[in-house]
């Protein structure tokens, strides 16, 4: 008999131009979960037109930890994203954020400064700090 595979929450990850920190984030989670519970995106409406994917150094500080996130699509945050997720983890600042993402009861906010624009060695640092939090909520969530 098959063990029951564990459903890991919907986690939708947050930031300004879903360009580097909320995509490290989904990865992480993704990764650590072996699942697909996690997703991001941005509150910039522009970015998806600007960008089509994360920021180069994004890619770059990912693949130096084995993940690969430069087929990633940059995305513009939805009110049915919030919708379907059980928790929402915000990287940008509150005034950023549109009202119905505010209103929302399953928000979090974590303060991880924005790398973008910054050099390589600034994006593996926000890099770590992002991978260090996603483990401590994954070990936060209980069993199923």
């Amino acid at each position: 008999m098959k063990a029951k595979e564990r459903q890991w929450p919907k986690i939708l990850f947050i930031c300004a131009g879903n360009v580097a920190r909320s995509q490290m984030a989904e990865a992480y989670y993704n990764s650590f979960t072996n699942s697909r519970a996690g997703f991001s995106a941005g509150v910039l409406a522009f970015t998806p037109l600007k960008y089509g994917q994360p920021a180069e150094e994004a890619i770059q500080a990912m693949t130096e930890d084995g993940l690969d996130i430069s087929q990633n699509k940059v995305k513009y945050i939805t009110e049915k994203m919030v919708r379907q997720s059980d928790k929402v983890i915000i990287m940008c600042r509150q005034e950023q954020c549109p009202e119905f993402l505010l209103k929302s009861s399953k928000i979090t906010f974590w303060p991880v400064d924005d790398p973008y624009g910054t050099d390589l060695d600034n994006f593996r640092k926000i890099r770590d700090a992002i991978k260090a939090k996603v483990i401590l909520l994954i070990n936060k969530q209980p069993q199923s």
